[in-house]
């Protein structure tokens, strides 16, 4: 399919970015020696296409490299290449199970307390590790989004979680992630809803 082919291209050419060492030598250069031992060098977010044959969806999947527990899904239609959800239109905020319990879990959750966003059922991702060394949760749990709030929110968005008995507890998105994210679901949109025209 175009969307993975274009997808692993984007890999080949990263991996090919790396610059040659001169003299035959594997040692890196002292700016990249710096960069590996620096942990404050910021990674760019893990966006996964995945795409089956078999499958009637296209699913879109980020999160930040520096924390795997967390992350944006959705899913698109291959037959008109709208965004399916509970409520058409919707991303997921997904987080490990294990992650929100140690939050203390949540009852509700809200970006403003006008609309109170819709929880996830307990899911398992069978292919969390079918894509290379990047893994996304085995088992997930969280809220869905609304596209319209997160294309209003890219900047930031903050999502407030309460729990039945211990205080509130929030999730900050940040531009790079929704960014990526978001760039990376217009562009399956767009390729779907071109094949469903020819």
């Amino acid at each position: 399919m175009k969307i993975l082919r274009l997808l692993g291209a984007a890999f080949v050419m990263a991996a090919c970015s790396t610059p040659a060492s001169r003299g035959g030598s594997s040692a890196p250069a002292p700016a990249m020696r710096a960069a590996a031992t620096d942990t404050s060098v910021a990674k760019p977010p893990v966006v996964q296409v995945r795409a089956f044959s078999s499958s009637s969806v296209v699913s879109v999947l980020a999160w930040d490299a520096n924390d795997t527990a967390i992350g944006l899904r959705t899913s698109v239609s291959r037959s008109g290449g709208e965004l399916i959800g509970r409520r058409l239109g919707d991303h997921s905020l997904y987080m490990d199970p294990l992650y929100a319990r140690g939050m203390g879990g949540f009852k509700y959750a809200s970006v403003t307390m006008r609309e109170i966003l819709l929880g996830t059922r307990e899911e398992r991702d069978v292919y969390s590790c079918s894509y290379g060394k990047d893994c996304s949760p085995m088992t997930t749990v969280g809220v869905r989004i609304p596209d319209s709030i997160l294309r209003a929110n890219q900047d930031s968005l903050v999502v407030t979680f309460f729990p039945a008995a211990v205080e509130p507890w929030t999730i900050t998105l940040h531009h790079d992630l929704i960014s990526a994210y978001l760039k990376t679901v217009d562009s399956v949109v767009a390729e779907l809803r071109t094949n469903t025209t020819r």
